[in-house]
């Protein structure tokens, strides 16, 4: 039972409410939040939720009596970041959570532990050699990380403020994103067979929204000098056009791109857009969800 209870947790990835970046650490150097409110009302999310429903809906009513939780449905949010160091992230997680069910799971866990802090029970259990700690700061909201020192500062945050301040390419586009995350690359640790070019970048920041009938992806690179700049708006001109070159279906889509410099150069936009219908219909012709569950 202790085996299903993480990645039950770290499924919750998928399902998320409003991004809230007052439950984001100041000092954290990257971040990422997934809003399922807004993902399940886009053409594409509906399509995924109605798959992944036909194709695990046996597991997920399992998971539901087992877990008092079905992850498709009553996981509302979650907003994951981390101090730069490879693999350290901590979730704050909302949802409609059986919170007596989940506590005496855990209590059931190897070697599990509990301590006060502050008024908060945080609960720590072994899990495939593996530490792990949990604490509910509401009923309906949950820290959960590998890492104690991570949820600590997580709860601080909840509980005293001084959470990230508001960032502007969040709203920046036409919808609100479902998908959106900010990382500052020179304070975070790489890995060493990633892309050179985005391993000389400052900044990078991505989000994906619905807008108008139209799937939108933005990004925004910050990168030392306007040469990086440049090179790396040629190069998503370049994978744009590669693209529409060798998929007919792309190359008579109604695609839309602009990567624009600003900052001197050393700052690059880039926005993609593409009506959902024809997204969709893409997808289908590609098998993308057929995929889904296997």
């Amino acid at each position: 039972m202790k085996r299903i209870l993480l990645p039950l947790l770290l499924c919750a990835t998928a399902h998320a409410g409003p991004f809230d970046p007052a439950r984001v650490s100041a000092d954290a150097k990257w971040w990422l939040h997934a809003d399922l409110a807004a993902a399940r009302n886009t053409e594409i999310g509906k399509r995924v939720v109605a798959t992944i429903d036909d194709k695990k809906g046996a597991q997920l009513r399992a998971i539901k009596r087992m877990f008092s939780i079905n992850p498709l449905t009553d996981l509302r949010g979650i907003s994951l970041f981390g101090d730069g160091r490879k693999d350290h992230a901590v979730a704050v997680i909302e949802g409609d959570f059986n919170r007596g069910h989940l506590e005496d799971l855990v209590k059931a866990a190897e070697d599990y532990k509990s301590r006060d802090r502050e008024g908060t029970t945080i609960h720590s259990w072994t899990d495939k050699e593996k530490r792990q700690h949990a604490a509910f700061v509401r009923d309906d909201l949950l820290v959960f990380s590998h890492f104690n020192d991570l949820l600590e500062e997580a709860l601080d945050t909840l509980g005293k403020g001084g959470g990230m301040a508001e960032d502007p390419f969040v709203s920046a586009g036409s919808g609100a994103p479902f998908l959106v995350g900010s990382a500052n690359l020179s304070e975070c640790e790489k890995p060493a067979d990633g892309s050179q070019l985005v391993s000389k970048a400052d900044v990078l920041k991505l989000a994906l929204a619905e807008a108008g009938g139209r799937m939108e992806a933005r990004m925004l690179l910050e990168v030392p000098d306007r040469a990086d700049g440049e090179r790396f708006r040629k190069v998503m001109e370049g994978i744009i056009a590669l693209g529409e070159l060798g998929n007919a279906q792309l190359d008579a889509a109604d695609l839309k791109f602009e990567a624009r410099a600003e900052n001197g150069g050393r700052t690059v936009r880039c926005a993609l857009s593409l009506p959902s219908e024809e997204m969709l219909t893409m997808m289908e012709k590609n098998g993308a969800f057929d995929r889904i569950g296997e």
